[in-house]
């Protein structure tokens, strides 16, 4: 029994390994800033260059133990610090100014001799990779993933920066509204369902006109002369030949049983019959075998 057990908790571990190594995979590096000069800075109050990471998942992800890597130089992110824990959709910063003496969120690298930035989970598997032309860099703009009207997202130099949130601060107008302009009077609106309703009856239309022609073409089929029906050989010019009953005389025949079955019917109603029903003797409800007996009569004699 401690062995099934044992068997079970080893199975139920199995799910959790890749469920762990998805929620890893959800971090994605978000934006940077290679050139700050004035914008944004650090606990220490120095502006440098950074990095955002971005947990696009629905689960929180420790990062822990996951590297950081530039050309040159790579950076383990220290474990049993709880603030490495990115929550569900959630963001974390690393300042790149070479200070890793500073705590947690400082790398020992900076962005001043690189194009490239790689993310690894714990095992050294590639998670993302982030790249970017350092002479497209502007002061004090980042760099960074940015969803258009469209909803499609492209690195390009960010319209705002946006250290720990969503690089995305357009203001999106739903299509709804969008379509409003066009269309104030609701005319497009209502000729496009007027269209739509019309194309869908019409397939409806030759749909069922077609299933119905096909089943009356099955059904006419089934109706065909019977040909298998046989009632015996007749003699014609002195050649038998086999008698065939057809589906009219089939159906008089059928008629002509249904008739006859109702006169017997109301024949039968006007009939009375009444059968003798014979008992069968029994000693119990004889009688002479009563439980009481008849009294003893005497006549008494007046002289």
């Amino acid at each position: 029994m401690l062995r099934f057990k044992f068997i079970l908790l080893i199975i139920s571990l199995f799910p959790a390994i890749p469920l762990l190594s998805q929620s890893i995979r959800n971090v994605r590096i978000n934006e940077i800033q290679v050139l700050n000069i004035d914008g944004f800075r650090d606990e220490y109050g120095h502006a440098g260059s950074w990095i955002e990471l971005y947990n696009k998942g629905y689960g929180k992800v420790n990062i822990a133990s996951c590297t950081l890597k530039v050309k040159g130089k790579t950076y383990q992110i220290p474990q049993g610090d709880p603030s490495t824990v990115i929550p569900s959709q959630g963001y974390i910063v690393f300042f790149a100014a070479g200070t890793p003496d500073k705590g947690t969120f400082h790398t020992n690298f900076t962005l001043d001799d690189t194009d490239f930035i790689e993310f690894y989970d714990t095992d050294g598997k590639l998670i993302d990779k982030f790249q970017f032309n350092p002479a497209d860099m502007v002061e004090n703009v980042s760099f960074g993933w940015f969803e258009d009207y469209d909803h499609k997202e492209k690195l390009m130099n960010l319209p705002a920066t946006t250290p720990g949130s969503s690089n995305n601060t357009l203001t999106k107008v739903h299509r709804s509204e969008v379509f409003k302009k066009a269309d104030p009077f609701g005319i497009i609106l209502t000729v496009i369902n007027i269209g739509i309703v019309t194309i869908a009856l019409t397939l409806l239309f030759f749909a069922f006109k077609f299933m119905g022609n096909y089943l009356t073409r099955r059904a006419g089929k089934k109706l065909a002369p019977v040909t298998a029906v046989q009632t015996g050989n007749v003699v014609s010019g002195g050649e038998k030949k086999k008698r065939v009953v057809t589906n009219d005389e089939l159906a008089a025949i059928a008629i002509a049983l249904y008739k006859y079955s109702e006169i017997m019917r109301r024949h039968e109603e006007m009939v009375l019959t009444i059968n003798k029903v014979s008992k069968v003797y029994s000693p119990w409800n004889s009688k002479i075998y009563g439980l009481r007996q008849s009294p003893t009569k005497h006549f008494k004699v007046k002289s």
